[in-house]
């Protein structure tokens, strides 16, 4: 089976809230039978992703602002058109750094992780009360916190 063309304006899609961050996803696992899937996360200052693992690849392209990112043991510090691609299985994280506010777009292949971005956006609303939640969210989507 082949994936549809998508064609998506920059005013189309769901902005989910994860961590303080927003995510947006220009493709889901739906539209690409699994294959992949592609996001745009905005990274204000301060917020990001902690220290995980999961089953598959991901790549990030930074679009705008500076961004910290660890993968296993080192730290990298990313500016606009700066690419990462992080193997399935690396602990990684990141963190905005700027004042203005960093994008990134984000790729993974296969896809897997835009029900676990929904479930956050559903259940993980109050920081850091809620954040209690996030380990048996990531272990039905097959993230490990570190």
């Amino acid at each position: 089976m082949t994936s549809n063309a998508i064609v998506k304006l920059k005013h189309q899609g769901e902005w989910l809230n994860v961590l303080g961050m927003q995510i947006k996803y220009l493709c889901t696992s739906e539209d690409t039978q699994g294959k992949y899937s592609s996001m745009l996360n905005t990274v204000p200052k301060g917020c990001g992703a902690p220290p995980h693992s999961h089953p598959w690849d991901e790549a990030f392209y930074v679009l705008k602002g500076h961004i910290e990112l660890r993968l296993d043991d080192e730290t990298h510090q990313l500016g606009v058109g700066d690419y990462v691609l992080v193997p399935a299985n690396h602990v990684h994280a990141f963190n905005g750094l700027s004042d203005e506010e960093g994008l990134m777009f984000a790729f993974e292949s296969p896809a897997n992780a835009h029900g676990f971005f929904k479930e956050i956006n559903d259940r993980v609303c109050n920081i850091p009360e809620d954040l209690a939640k996030m380990p048996d969210i990531g272990k039905r989507h097959k993230v490990s916190f570190v």
